[in-house]
């Protein structure tokens, strides 16, 4: 493993067990053995840091929250299955969300451009499964609503979790959300999928 790949794996890590907020660059140098300007070689700052981190995660869900043609309800929850695997991952990243966005300028330059794209892919595959009879949905109202519903669900479950559901295994709590969203899904016609 690259010495760069080794300072993100372990900073992902400590982040996800401590707190993005409460590691610092000399912490994760003395844990790695090395110097912090080793670090900074790579990651001029800590932000610059997270910041790889976040681009990480948000390629990983750009691969997987793409629009599908031929979409069905269990695939679509599938895909927000898969999505919500890796913020667990990154979970750092998604509880420290409200601060990044206010400390991180990195972020949160890319956040709004971000949040327009996973929601018109949201939206995208929703018209999907109205067009193949999956869903009925009546007006705008009702697709902006459940476009944002589900992103917002999408974006802050992990918080919710941590504190409602904390007695409950990750898997316990990612079916939770995901069968909010199946339920969701079946207020508007939708049959049971999973």
């Amino acid at each position: 493993m690259k010495t760069e790949e080794k300072i993100l794996a372990k900073a992902l890590e400590m982040f996800n067990e401590r707190g993005v907020e409460y590691v610092g660059l000399r912490e994760l140098a003395g844990i790695l053995g090395m110097r912090v300007s080793n670090i900074t070689y790579y990651f001029p700052t800590k932000d610059d840091l997270v910041n790889r981190l976040s681009i990480q995660l948000y390629d990983l869900n750009s691969s997987i929250l793409v629009v599908k043609e031929d979409l069905s309800i269990e695939q679509f929850l599938e895909m927000m299955e898969q999505v919500f695997w890796n913020q667990l991952k990154y979970r750092c990243l998604v509880v420290s969300f409200v601060h990044l966005i206010g400390q991180n300028k990195l972020i949160a330059a890319r956040y709004g451009d971000t949040q327009t794209k996973r929601n018109t892919v949201i939206r995208s595959n929703l018209e999907v499964l109205a067009r193949n009879g999956h869903i009925r949905i009546k007006n705008e109202t009702e697709l902006e609503f459940l476009t944002s519903t589900i992103a917002l669900v999408a974006r802050f479950w992990i918080s919710e979790a941590a504190v409602t559901w904390q007695h409950l295994s990750a898997g316990q709590q990612i079916n939770h959300y995901i069968k909010s969203i199946e339920t969701l899904l079946r207020l508007y016609g939708v049959e049971s999928a999973k």
